[in-house]
């Protein structure tokens, strides 16, 4: 039986994608390959030890840095419902760095 090779057009492209896909798993950005993150939102527990233990302030006033009203922060604490958008994003953001809570405080 014969062998047969691959076209050198398609061996190209086969090393061409295989490049690509390295260039991927190394973080960099590819032609045609879109990563999109969807964290998950902080939980209960997570929304009250920002609010209790790192920025030390009621509901009300954490309703007032977060920009939502406190039945929002409730319903958090709750377990109800989850922070969306960019509550959530600053809840995270509180809670990876709590050396600048202080800044919301003051803002």
């Amino acid at each position: 039986m014969a062998k047969r090779y691959m076209k050198d057009e398609h061996f190209q492209e086969l090393l061409a994608s295989v490049k690509q896909m390295g260039d991927h798993l190394r973080g960099k950005r590819v032609p045609g390959v879109k990563v999109t993150l969807h964290p998950k939102p902080p939980s209960a527990m997570e929304v009250k030890e920002v609010r209790t233990k790192i920025l030390n302030v009621t509901q009300e006033q954490f309703a007032r840095i977060i920009g939502e009203g406190v039945g929002a922060v409730r319903t958090w604490e709750q377990g109800k419902r989850n922070p969306g958008g960019a509550a959530s994003k600053l809840i995270r953001y509180v809670k990876s760095h709590p050396e600048h809570a202080k800044d919301l405080l003051v803002a």
